[in-house]
């Protein structure tokens, strides 16, 4: 039975053959699907706090206007002191 490291190892092998453009454009297409992988899981868990809040459906301008509040009373207390 194949184990994920004898997997990798194997893998690791091919790619390590490869020229250096094809390692670069593979290194910048997994940097890409890293990257949307973690915006995709930013995004699930900013519906999940806003349905849990019961902000799932609020315009996006209620939620600047929100924002904008929040952002004022923070200033305002930072000011005070």
């Amino acid at each position: 039975m194949e184990t994920i490291d004898t997997r990798v190892d194997q893998i690791a092998e091919e790619i390590a053959s490869w020229e250096s453009a094809q390692q670069e454009s593979l290194l910048q297409r997994l940097a890409e699907l890293n990257y949307r992988r973690g915006l995709k899981s930013l995004s699930e868990k900013i519906q999940r706090r806003l349905e849990i809040e019961g902000k799932l459906h609020q315009s996006v301008e209620e939620m600047f206007a929100e924002m904008a509040r929040i952002r004022e009373s923070v200033a305002a207390d930072d000011y005070r002191r």
